[in-house]
């Protein structure tokens, strides 16, 4: 379909010189908006703590050394290993020492908790790629809505101009004696009909200016402009294909089912032996009533290997269901980008074809109103003649406008559908330098992810 283009500028600092305005376009309003609106941040601190709990995970794959020692009062009563010097005598013991555990066989509990933390990480990275998406679509929407209102105004006062001045002529016809003074109040009740719509369009407008304060980060700088999104898929094929492939929600949903995968992995590492490697050096003074000193070293493995233990058939039972619950969650989630595709791609061709259809409507109403507007000054048509073809100009005219607003932000839509619209703005969340592929490094070593430097903040 071909894709229309539409050109808004409004200025927005009335009365002041065309050199001195600023304009701020909309890649600068959503860049803004991605850098100051306080709902992303969120979604960064979370993204940024699974990555450090992640690197965390460093030190299940390291020797763990402890450090000991013993201070006291002991007295010990036997006969029969203790000489006669040191027996039930009252000695102060010392004792010092250091172990080293190193763990060389869990059951695959470590590599699954890498692999479970690497993907949620991997699953926070997309969730905020995601609400960069949403964030984008938000600032754009709002920007979209002042220039509407902006419009909208333009429109209004323009239509209160031509009522205060056709009541300027009646006035003079009805003064000259060719037109009732019922005429003049009718035209009159007009232009009060016609500052009532401003009066609402202009409080709209400032609730439009509040929205956009609070999304973009600041009060609207300058003159305002829109146009259609450009690279917009040309079928709902193509849309629909694209949505299912690169939505960040889908996306999600499929780590999800990983991670359940691995949260079982996890609980049943128990079913296997826990091997562990020790090693340890021992000095003691007086200990167990031995006056002298005695020295340990030890060197070698322990396992611990727990046979049987009742619920594991539950416990495993229960964690199957909860990867079925994640793959259903993400059968959900297709069908829901599919239906927004659906959607989306429905608004656009509607818009489209609205702002076709208004765009003729108000191009007859105007050559009808300028017709009626003759016929009334040549006496052949009433004064309510031309009272509602002005009406029915201006309401065309204000159905054109929200419709050419509805149109260029369909075409936003279309990219947010596709999980591209902050790319298509050359955004991306603040302080985002990690990619999600923490699962698949993982999956080749899971030692590999701890290189990972997480940047600071910018």
């Amino acid at each position: 379909m071909k894709n229309f283009v539409i050109a808004i500028s409004i200025s927005a600092m009335m009365g002041v010189a065309p050199s001195l305005v600023v304009a701020e376009s909309l890649v600068e309003a959503v860049r803004s908006a991605i850098n100051t609106n306080p709902a992303l941040d969120v979604a960064t601190f979370e993204t940024r703590a699974s990555a450090y709990e992640l690197l965390e995970l460093k030190s299940e794959y390291q020797p763990r050394v402890s450090v000991f020692a013993d201070l006291g009062a002991q007295r010990v009563d036997d006969p029969s290993s203790l000489s006669i010097e040191d027996n039930d005598e009252t000695k102060f013991r010392r004792e010092v020492g250091l172990r080293v555990d190193y763990m060389v066989f869990d059951g695959h509990r470590r590599a699954n908790q890498v692999y479970s933390n690497a993907a949620r990480l991997d699953a926070n990275l997309y969730r905020l790629l995601d609400a960069s998406e949403t964030l984008s679509l938000n600032a754009t929407e709002v920007y979209i809505d002042v220039v509407r209102h902006l419009r909208l105004k333009q429109a209004a006062e323009a239509n209160l101009e031509r009522h205060r001045q056709l009541a300027k002529r009646v006035r003079q016809q009805v003064d000259a004696g060719r037109l009732p003074v019922s005429d003049l109040l009718a035209a009159e009740d007009r232009v009060s009909a016609s500052e009532l719509v401003i009066i609402e369009v202009r409080r709209a407008g400032r609730d439009a200016e509040i929205r956009y304060k609070r999304i973009i980060g600041h009060e609207r700088k300058g003159p305002v402009s829109i146009s259609l999104a450009k690279k917009i898929p040309r079928s709902y094929e193509a849309l629909l294909k694209a949505a299912r492939e690169n939505s960040y929600r889908i996306r999600v949903a499929g780590i999800e089912i990983e991670r359940a995968e691995y949260e079982r992995g996890i609980v049943n590492a128990d079913v296997y032996p826990q091997v562990s490697l020790n090693a340890g050096a021992r000095k003691g003074w007086d200990v167990d009533g031995v006056s002298g000193t005695e020295d340990d070293v030890f060197l070698g493995f322990r396992m611990d290997w727990e046979l049987s233990r009742g619920g594991r058939l539950e416990r495993d039972r229960a964690l199957i269901e909860r990867k079925n619950k994640a793959f259903y969650e993400r059968r959900v989630a297709m069908l829901e980008v599919e239906e927004l595709a659906a959607q989306t791609w429905n608004s656009y061709i509607s818009n489209t074809e609205r702002t076709r259809s208004l765009a003729g409507q108000l191009a007859s109403n105007k050559s009808l109103l300028l017709q009626f507007d003759q016929e009334f000054e040549a006496g052949k048509r009433t004064l309510l003649d031309l009272l509602e073809a002005q009406r029915q100009t201006f309401d065309v005219e204000f159905l054109k406008v929200s419709a050419e607003a509805g149109l260029a932000f369909s075409t936003y839509r279309l990219l947010a559908a596709q999980s591209r619209l902050a790319q298509y703005f050359g955004v991306k969340p603040k302080g985002l330098a990690l990619t999600p592929t923490f699962e698949s490094r993982a999956k080749v070593a899971p030692t590999s992810v701890f290189q990972t430097t997480i940047p600071a903040l910018d």
